[in-house]
């Protein structure tokens, strides 16, 4: 299932599809949200709705969506394989 972020702005109206983001692109986004912010759960905790800006809740989508769809794409590799011990013969 793809997630898209449509965002409505003064700029116009943007779509992010993050099932077609590569790989390094998610990684570069959200290493600039940690340099900014420090860690997501950081965020989080300091992340009030009442009181932040409009701004803080497109990066807490933005980022949020960015992290599930790295663990999207780790759920779907598979391995030939798997962990564990081996039987002996």
């Amino acid at each position: 299932m793809s997630r898209i972020l449509a965002i409505k702005g003064t700029e116009g109206e943007r779509e992010i599809d993050y099932a077609s983001l590569p790989l390094k692109e998610i990684q570069k986004r959200i290493k600039t949200y940690e340099k900014k912010f420090g860690s997501f759960s950081r965020f989080m905790r300091h992340y009030d709705c009442e009181s932040s800006p409009p701004e803080d809740y497109l990066t807490l989508i933005d980022w949020e969506c960015l992290l599930d769809e790295i663990k999207r794409r780790k759920g779907t590799t598979f391995a030939m394989v798997k962990g564990g011990k081996r039987k002996p013969h």
